[in-house]
């Protein structure tokens, strides 16, 4: 007889479907790192040192950080996949064995849950993927305004270029 598939076995098989999906769609391979030394340097900048930024450096900084942005997002987009998956089987998983406990409907979920290994590896799969869907929520738009920041910095400056030629 053949073992089932653990709760890990099966997420990796989901992000290799999903993987291959955004491969379909022109989507580069994912990379979990996301390092350019650059990009930091720019998230970090004070004022006077943007205000000193060339027309091509602030250039830079709206690429690095719109890539940074576009990262970010898509890690989280990776772990909302991944809750959701988890949630879908759980509830498929104990559906009708919640009724065999007392309590609250969240009280018998969690004791349905308890009673299975694979569902409660499912359950820390789901709450750990929503720990980092949480901590990432806004850090993609936030790093997108800054890449913006610089994209009108540049086109400030050229404005500028232009009105002191003519």
């Amino acid at each position: 007889m053949e073992k089932p598939n653990t709760a890990t076995e099966q997420l990796t098989k989901l992000d290799s479907i999903l993987d291959e999906y955004e491969s379909t769609i022109g989507l580069p391979s994912y990379a979990a790192d996301f390092h350019d030394p650059a990009v930091h340097k720019y998230m970090q900048m004070d004022r006077r040192s943007i205000e000193k930024l060339t027309l091509e450096e602030c250039a830079e900084a709206s690429l690095l950080l719109g890539s940074l942005s576009f990262h970010v997002l898509r890690s989280q987009n990776r772990e909302v996949a991944r809750v959701q998956w988890a949630q879908t089987s759980l509830r498929s998983i104990i559906s009708g064995k919640e009724n065999q406990y007392s309590g609250s409907w969240d009280s018998q979920y969690y004791q349905a849950i308890r009673e299975d290994d694979y569902t409660r590896k499912l359950l820390s799969i789901k709450k750990y993927a929503q720990q980092r869907v949480d901590r990432l929520i806004h850090i993609a738009s936030s790093i997108k305004n800054l890449a913006d920041l610089f994209l009108n910095l540049q086109k400030a400056k050229a404005g500028r270029r232009y009105e002191k030629k003519n």
